[in-house]
């Protein structure tokens, strides 16, 4: 009855279990309130029981236990990790993953109500950007059928392993979606969680390493515990933070859009971008070109040409922090094994503040070598220590927030250095003759969704398929991406 009405309680703890705290950066406010699933598509039948168990193992190897820990609080609020003993995980008495399979080899994935949907199943003209389809209406196809998880607490309150995996099969394609709460790791730690399970996939254990840092049971080392408690200068944008004040009411003015989460449409889009000159990436332009898009359904007055523009760059930290002295020095100094990846959540942002009219008014160019600027000028170690230790002095571990109250913000999470469509699962292939030889074993399509907190503005730019088509997925008020097709059309 008690629980019927206050929720599902807390299982009481195991007392074989291990414990260790969370890294300093991984118990945020903001990564606790993401659950993340990434779907993987791809066009061949993959052997499930290849899957599970080759992922399984890889969570009971040292180093790599805490995929299949379990999440708690302690007395004082934050969150640790309780590591179930190893023969229980072996043993399957505690499961060290949520597994859940559905079983459609009876028919074709164009068959299927919802996956014959897909947005690489789609006519698409490659040559144009074209808005492919609401991913959010592909949510059946990501989430097991019996109580997903959606929230955090859905964790806390159960004995689940925080990794799960859910496949769904087909008589010529396979649906593969890894789950997790973002307190685990972020996308640089996904994708290093991909390199080794192709590795135990391929039978090249040996050459797996083990995580810098990896929350060993019963160790605590944090590698960047210290990260942000001694900056050497002061951050260049530190006159344009916003105070709380200000910040109070820039969530204020945009509370409509955090609120209707179920009016707001998770799209995708795969541009071709403009030809990048020499000092620019591609990510730059693809970004600065995007910016014109989603700002396209704006009125272009004198008022909105005032309007503060911040471009909220999520970038990984694990370049700036590496080398000989630096906090994650991940380089293998074994030629026959994978680098040390860190498995955890290593970002920092990169802002760029500007006003409408930068976008209204001057060309693409303009805005992609605004960031780039940023990139070099922030991107440096005395600037990221000084930025954490802005995350360091709020009570919360909130990022910085820089601009005005009526400030547009635009957030950007450029997946594309993580080259997810390469991932190769092509040891799991059943019939190694089938599917496009081109794509064998690779995923034909990708997309992210995430349950929880809906940040409005925000894009993911999964990455450049094999194919050389750029996927962006992201977040608007529902309506907008009408007006974006149409700027697609007018540029």
């Amino acid at each position: 009855m008690l629980e019927s009405i206050f929720g599902p309680s807390v299982p009481a703890a195991v007392s074989t279990d291990s414990v260790t705290p969370l890294h300093y950066f991984d118990d945020t406010p903001i990564w606790r309130s993401f659950i993340l699933y990434s779907l993987l598509v791809f066009d061949e039948v993959l052997d499930a029981d290849t899957l599970r168990s080759s992922l399984e193992r890889l969570t009971c190897r040292e180093g790599w236990r805490k995929l299949s820990a379990r999440l708690r609080k302690n007395s004082t609020g934050a969150l640790e990790y309780h590591f179930p003993q190893i023969n229980d995980l072996e043993r399957g008495t505690r499961p060290a993953l949520s597994f859940s399979r559905i079983d459609n080899t009876h028919m074709s994935i164009r068959e299927h109500s919802v996956a014959s949907k897909l947005p690489h199943l789609q006519p698409k003209d490659d040559k144009r950007p074209a808005v492919m389809g609401d991913t959010d209406s592909y949510l059946s196809l990501m989430r097991r059928p019996d109580n997903p998880p959606l929230s955090l607490n859905d964790y806390l309150t159960s004995d689940a392993p925080q990794l799960g995996l859910h496949i769904i099969s087909f008589s010529d394609a396979t649906l593969v979606t890894l789950y997790w709460p973002h307190t685990l790791f972020d996308a640089f730690g996904k994708k290093a969680l991909l390199d080794a399970w192709v590795l135990m996939l391929q039978g090249r254990d040996g050459e797996i390493a083990s995580p810098y840092g990896g929350d060993a049971p019963g160790v605590d080392f944090d590698p960047l515990a210290k990260f942000g408690c001694h900056s050497t200068e002061p951050y260049k944008l530190r006159s344009q933070l916003m105070s709380s004040l200000s910040l109070g009411a820039w969530a204020i003015g945009n509370l409509f859009e955090f609120l209707v989460n179920d009016s707001m449409s998770e799209l995708q889009d795969g541009p071709n971008p403009s030809n990048a000159t020499s000092f620019l990436s591609e990510g730059d332009v693809l970004c600065a070109w995007w910016t014109k898009i989603a700002t396209a359904h704006l009125p272009e007055n004198a008022s909105t040409r005032r309007r503060t523009l911040v471009l909220n760059n999520a970038y990984s930290l694990r370049k700036a922090l590496g080398g000989d002295t630096g906090p994650l020095p991940l380089k293998s100094t074994d030629s026959n094994k994978m680098d040390a990846p860190y498995l955890s959540n290593a970002v920092g942002f990169i802002n760029v503040v500007g006003t409408m009219a930068d976008v209204f008014d001057k060309p693409v160019g303009y805005m992609a070598s605004r960031i780039r600027n940023a990139i070099k000028e922030l991107g440096t170690t005395p600037q990221v220590e000084a930025a954490a230790a802005l995350v360091r002095s709020t009570k919360m571990k909130l990022p910085p927030f820089f601009g005005d109250k009526s400030m547009h913000m635009i957030t950007y999470s450029n997946w594309t250095k993580t080259d997810l469509f390469n991932v190769d699962f092509s040891s799991a292939v059943k019939a190694k003759d089938s599917g496009n030889k081109h794509h064998r074993g690779r995923p034909v399509y990708i997309q992210n969704n995430q349950a929880g907190f809906g940040l409005p503005n925000a894009f993911v730019i999964i990455g450049r398929d094999l194919d050389g088509n750029y996927w962006l997925s992201g977040y608007m008020s529902q309506g907008l991406w009408a007006k974006m097709e149409a700027a697609f059309e007018a540029w």
